[in-house]
């Protein structure tokens, strides 16, 4: 094994240990990552398409999180989004909203 493979994956491991409690550190790149299935109606950076609600820029952090949770418990609906956030999780969420900044 190559040591950069070697670096990288214990780098890896390290990480998952640390990021597998129950307290994990808000991660922006992956927020990024999973902003990538939002930008269709949001946005590339949460400014929205021209459609009512899409612009999100304007919630805080504690704003858009619950507006999440609430899709994703079904206590707000609307199809396309109960279809993207039901696969999220806790982290994935704080992670969203680390990417668009929203504190």
């Amino acid at each position: 094994m190559k040591k950069t493979h070697l670096h990288f994956s214990l780098f890896s491991i390290g990480l998952l240990l640390l990021t597998s409690s129950t307290a994990y550190a808000v991660d922006v790149e992956a927020g990024r990552v999973t902003a990538t299935q939002c930008a269709i109606c949001h946005g590339i950076n949460g400014e929205g398409n021209g459609t009512p609600g899409s612009d999100i820029l304007n919630l805080d952090s504690e704003e858009f999180k619950k507006n999440i949770r609430d899709f994703k418990s079904g206590i707000r609906r609307n199809y396309m989004m109960e279809k993207f956030v039901k696969k999220l999780s806790n982290q994935d969420i704080d992670n969203l909203a680390a990417y668009y900044d929203l504190d």
